[in-house]
């Protein structure tokens, strides 16, 4: 049985999920303002429409509802490019390309990724039908 049938069974009716992922294929490294390239997410994109068709039946079986949506930029900050390419190579299903990795190798100043999140709020609607 998957997550969201098994939280559903822990919550009172009208409680909320809050789901927050990133959605942008493409997010933007820049260090000093300046942009260095961009990490490669298209797998994990690919990952989060599964996980969307998932979390869909669960709506059109009457346990969820979706209360909010929206999209935003969240900008995470790094002290510097190696520890920038150390985390981002440990995020699943993300690539960080040669090209950048040879860009931050060197990079002593803070580097920042923007990425695309998208929040969203399921409510609790009740039992399943």
């Amino acid at each position: 049985m998957h997550a969201l049938r098994n939280i559903h069974a822990a919550l009172v009716p009208g409680g909320l999920i809050v789901d927050t992922q990133p959605v942008g294929a493409r997010p933007t490294v820049t260090a000093d303002r300046a942009e260095l390239g961009t990490a490669d997410m298209r797998r994990w994109i690919k990952t989060i429409g599964r996980l969307d068709s998932r979390a869909a039946e669960t709506i059109r079986d009457g346990l969820y509802r979706l209360s909010l949506e929206e999209q935003f930029i969240v900008t995470d900050t790094f002290s510097s490019g190696p520890e920038c390419i150390e985390i981002m190579r440990g995020w699943r299903d993300t690539h960080v390309p040669v090209r950048l990795a040879r860009r931050l190798a060197n990079v002593e100043t803070e580097v920042e990724i923007h990425q695309q999140v998208r929040l969203r709020l399921l409510a609790s609607a009740g039992t399943a039908r």
